[in-house]
């Protein structure tokens, strides 16, 4: 039987591609994986890839520690946390029992822990509107032999659906109890009138 080189390398590069085209991101696969597949470009695929995912990143590495720290930030990730602010006022809920801070927990958790040398911190704050927008998810690779930035990359693909389609069920919601605010108001402006 012929032994392909990097065959898992290049199933994980097609697989990666394949999530990103189903949350309507594959212009990434456009502009930052490499045209042939081969395990050489494995990994460039997947550093293009977890620094375009979110609109914002950045990296340092410490020497000392050996420790790399990623941190990326996204309109969805501020607008998530703008919602969990504005739920939090108006039910008079604390931020540890705000449902939308542990549901985004729960998420990052369920995709961020599968390698022993990853560690996360969602920093997401609900003080006010304007400390929502600085919200920030920060991933943290130590010395790591398997690997930790492909299932990085696919878990960072699984939050960004996540903070991404609960913003747009979120919007909705509002336009469909502004819609019917408008519908009543036109209905008892339609009854006063047929009164009068």
């Amino acid at each position: 039987m012929a032994e392909i080189e990097g065959f898992e390398s290049i199933i994980s590069t097609i697989t990666l591609a394949k999530e990103l085209h189903e949350i309507d991101r594959f212009d990434i696969v456009l502009e930052q994986f490499y045209d042939t597949l081969s395990y050489d470009s494995y990994y460039e695929n997947i550093f293009g890839a977890l620094q375009t995912i979110f609109s914002g990143f950045y990296s340092t590495y410490d020497d000392d520690d050996e420790v790399e720290c990623m941190i990326f930030t996204d309109g969805c990730i501020s607008r998530y946390y703008e919602i969990a602010w504005e739920y939090g006022r108006s039910h008079n809920v604390s931020h540890d029992e705000n449902p939308y801070i542990i549901e985004a927990k729960n998420e990052a958790n369920r995709w961020l822990t599968g390698c022993f040398s990853t560690a996360w911190r969602l920093l997401g704050y609900t003080k006010t509107r304007k400390t929502a927008k600085q919200s920030k998810l920060i991933i943290y690779v130590g010395n790591c032999t398997c690997d930790c930035h492909g299932n990085i990359a696919r878990g960072l693909i699984q939050l960004y659906q996540f903070f991404n389609s609960k913003c747009v069920e979120f919007d909705n919601r509002m336009a469909e109890i502004a819609s019917a605010k408008q519908t009543h108001t036109a209905i008892t402006d339609w009854k006063e009138a047929q009164a009068a």
